[in-house]
């Protein structure tokens, strides 16, 4: 083990950072530790190197022991779900229009895909002189590094656009003189790694080695990238090939009085033929992060009032359709007569709401004041992923965190059918319904919803609430172009019942011409002579 820990130390930051490396020090991890040519040996040394690169790949939900770069969840406070105030991080730059090229969570974020395509290439460049008997086991692991390589790819190319593709552990001289690839290059090069690494990975692994990048996983992450650039036809390809594996579906309790939604986000579904791609522990943190502060929580996303609105009722009316009269009762009690969509109360906390023996009281309480630093800034808090369980653990959970799940992925598949021109296809009838049904909520009124018009409404509005706090909605208001009008104005709470109004935390402003795309950091632009900046920035 002590060889393992000398070895893995990551050298690959970004190509600005590499100019202060030496060229010794692009083949060793350490100056005192083995070289490339020593190295590769044993199968432990490959297995060793691939474990590290998991370990920072998968994407956590909270923050935890791991980099604060892609916390997925702590990432819905860039988007209209929730407001994201910390002692850590900088995402609430985004909302406020004041990020910058040195904003350090951009930084951090390019930083790391790229630490982890070199790691990749680097396995890839040297596990053939490992000795293994078993050549099958080795290509396996082979296709890992390949689609984790692939998948670190796509992360930069959703936050970025069109970036450099990097296929090796890049020199000195190679780092600062490397431009991007077209839009059109990228995408070959992610679905074809893909492509390659799913022909060789299993479907399923045993339970040790579940959190490995399977068949279904290469699939899934082939959905993403398509969906991302809105071809449909090749969207709808992976995710009818993910589906007919066989091999995932949505979550259901064994007991059926038990809400299943609610426990697949619980220590009674670490396991659940849901999951796709998870995180070990990956929400070991989600209590300290997103409990509130009576409860030694830092309250670090504080859920929107955009987000509470969003749930329907259950009967499956949306509170706009009610009327506002209506809208106003729900707005200021959300959880009046128990009447809304179930996994409104699994995903939010409310005021009045007991919560591990507290009650939750922001307005004239003293333990959870609204706008106190690690406080609620809205009146809400995130509740998803908080187990009671964790209270006396805090930072020390073992909860994981689904970074791509089935639900997502037949999301989509409908999406893809609703905009490719096939809205009457059944299977969205089916899915919609699989998934509603599920959160203990009923069919959709098909009289209603009966154009592609109206059923692009309500999978867009099904996914936000599905998906909620999950790290997939900035993506989605990028994708449907519509940024500019749920992240612009003020972000608003809960209604403070002494003024009778809507708790306003902040004004947001969004930039069209600049901020469907994030910046370069700047680090890479000083170092980079080839690169180009995203426009605005």
């Amino acid at each position: 083990m002590k060889k393992i820990f000398r070895i893995v130390l990551p050298v690959f930051i970004s190509t600005g950072a590499l100019l202060g490396c030496t060229e010794d020090f692009l083949v060793r991890d350490n100056l005192t530790a083995t070289t490339d040519d020593k190295w590769w040996r044993l199968e432990s040394d490959l297995r060793g190197y691939l474990e590290l690169v998991y370990n920072n790949a998968i994407s956590p939900g909270a923050l935890g022991a791991s980099f604060q770069a892609n916390c997925r969840m702590h990432m819905s406070g860039v988007t209209d779900e929730t407001v994201f105030r910390a002692n850590f991080g900088s995402w609430q730059d985004f909302p406020l229009g004041s990020a910058t090229t040195s904003n350090a969570y951009v930084g951090e974020l390019y930083s790391q895909n790229y630490r982890d395509i070199r790691n990749t290439s680097r396995i890839l460049e040297n596990y053939s002189r490992v000795y293994m008997e078993d050549l099958s086991v080795k290509e396996k692991y082979a296709a890992e590094a390949r689609a984790l390589r692939a998948y670190a790819h796509l992360k930069l190319f959703q936050f970025f656009g069109p970036i450099p593709i990097v296929t090796n552990s890049l020199s000195i001289g190679q780092a600062r003189n490397i431009a991007r690839n077209s839009e059109k290059e990228v995408i070959s090069f992610i679905s074809s790694q893909l492509d390659s690494a799913a022909a060789v990975l299993p479907v399923t692994y045993p339970t040790s080695d579940a959190y490995r990048i399977s068949k279904g996983a290469c699939y899934a992450l082939q959905v993403q990238l398509y969906l991302t650039v809105k071809d449909y036809p090749k969207t709808i390809e992976y995710a009818r090939k993910l589906i007919d594996l066989k091999s995932y579906d949505l979550h259901y309790a064994t007991n059926t009085a038990i809400n299943s939604y609610e426990q697949l986000f619980s220590y009674d579904a670490l396991e659940n033929k849901e999951r796709i791609l998870f995180r070990r522990a990956g929400n070991a943190g989600a209590f300290f992060r997103f409990a509130p502060k009576s409860l030694a929580g830092q309250a670090c996303n504080s859920p929107t009032a955009s987000m509470v609105n969003s749930y329907e009722t259950l009967q499956g009316k949306t509170l706009q359709e009610l009327g506002e009269d209506s809208l106003q009762i729900y707005w200021k009690n959300p959880l009046y007569k128990n009447n809304r969509d179930p996994r409104m109360a699994v995903s939010i906390l409310f005021p009045g709401q007991t919560f591990v023996n507290r009650l939750l009281d922001p307005f004239s309480g003293t333990a959870d004041p609204i706008g106190a630093a690690q406080s609620t800034q809205t009146g809400y808090w995130v509740r998803k992923y908080v187990s009671a369980l964790d209270v006396s653990r805090a930072n020390s959970g073992s909860l994981n965190f689904m970074t791509i799940r089935y639900a997502e992925v037949l999301l989509n598949y409908i999406e893809a059918l609703i905009e490719s021109g096939q809205w009457q296809h059944p299977d969205i009838k089916l899915y919609l319904n699989k998934i509603r049904n599920r959160a203990k909520m009923p069919n959709y009124d098909e009289k209603a919803y009966n154009s592609q018009e109206k059923l692009r409404e309500l999978y867009r509005r099904e996914r936000k609430v599905e998906l909620a706090f999950e790290g997939q909605r900035l993506f989605d208001i990028r994708r449907w172009g519509i940024a500019e009008q749920v992240l612009t104005g003020p972000a608003q709470g809960a209604i403070n019942p002494i003024t009778n109004q809507p708790v306003v935390v902040e004004t947001r402003v969004f930039d069209p011409k600049r901020d469907y795309l994030w910046p370069i950091p700047l680090i890479e632009m000083n170092g980079n002579a080839a690169m180009t900046q995203n426009p605005g920035w």
